[in-house]
Order: structure tokens, then sequence, then C-alpha cells
């Protein structure tokens, strides 16, 4: 791993799975794409910070009428010295969904997900479905203040799963916010999964 000092540029973009973060990473080195699953707990924005390189390789999609090569970064690691969460003016949708290319590696898989990708979407969450959702980190701790780190290790699928349910509002409230210097989300208030 190499680490190098950097500002790191998040946006967000529509794909057909739903929305996820895309990155440039702009360093001494040069300029890098990012597409790891962990830039989807973050805001757009710009953070500015160090960030620990695993590997750089080219990459490559198609949208539209375009064929697009670029160099990416995997990120191994973030420490941030400073950001600013702000939205970013759209571009037309240029961005290859991550989440499709998953899907298309996994379309054998599809059929046997589907059941319980189904359960999972539904606005009213069993207890069982939360548990199968966060696994380990079920039950989320209950008291304001506590902290959670969620790992992207688990796919982006079921990472998105987990932020959407981190992201919900109870009453028009956050009950979980990110904290993007460490990395974690932290419980704001009480909810009825609390208990």
């Amino acid at each position: 791993m190499v680490q190098v000092p950097g500002t790191l540029t998040i946006k967000t973009v529509s794909g057909r799975y739903g929305d996820f973060n895309v990155a440039m990473l702009d360093t001494d080195i040069g300029q890098f794409s990012v597409r790891d699953a962990v830039l989807d707990e973050y805001s757009e924005g710009t953070y500015q910070g160090t960030f620990g390189l695993q590997r750089i390789y080219p990459g490559s999609y198609q949208t539209s009428n375009r064929f697009v090569i670029e160099t990416r970064a995997e990120l191994n690691g973030i420490w941030l010295s400073d950001y600013q969460e702000e939205a970013l003016p759209r571009d037309e949708p240029m961005e290859e969904d991550p989440l499709a290319k998953e899907r298309k590696a996994q379309q054998q898989l599809t059929e046997q997900r589907d059941v319980a990708s189904q359960a999972l979407a539904s606005s009213q969450e069993s207890q069982e479905d939360l548990v199968s959702l966060f696994g380990a980190l079920w039950p989320l701790p209950s008291h304001i203040g506590d902290i959670v780190k969620l790992t992207p290790e688990v796919g982006r699928e079921v990472m998105g799963k987990q932020l959407a349910y981190l992201k919900r509002r109870i009453n028009d409230e956050r009950v979980w916010k990110f904290e993007p210097k460490a990395q974690h989300w932290m419980r704001l208030r009480f909810d009825e999964e609390a208990s």
C-alpha cells in the first residue's frame, strides 16, 4: 500500500439500480477514478487528506454511445484532514453503475436471491430481515452517541441496503449520521428497533 496526500471529489450518480457514488482522486502522482463501495457512505463534496492506494489499474466502461477508458485506484485507507460536503453540478449520466456490473457477474444467483431481496426491500422490515442484513453488527447500538462502522466487504448491494436503513428518517428526523473523518455512523436519536 502507498499513502499519498490528495483531494477526493465525490459525486452521486443515478444508475439503473439506484444512486451510487464515484470519485476523482487528485494526487501529486496523478489523477485517478475511484469506484469503491466505501464511497457510498459519504455525501457529495470535496475531501482532503491522505489516501492509501491498494492498487492502480486500468478500467473501462461503456455508456450511451461512449466507451470510457480511465486509470482507477483502489483505496485501502482514508485519513481525512478536511472536508466540505456540497452538491456538485450534475452532468449527463456517463458513469457505469457498479451494481449493474456486479449483477451481470451474479446473474445465475439472481433467481435464488429474489425472495430475500424482496423481503429486505419491504418498508416494514422484520427483526429477522435486519439480523440477516447487518449480520454480526445487529443489534445496532441503542444509546445516543453510539457508533457503527460498516464494512464494504459485504458487497455493494448489501452495503447499499445497510446505508438505506441508516439514512432513513423517522418523523422527518435522522436516526443516524455519518461522520466522514471518523468513518463511522453515530446514533442521533432512539427508534423503534433500539429496544
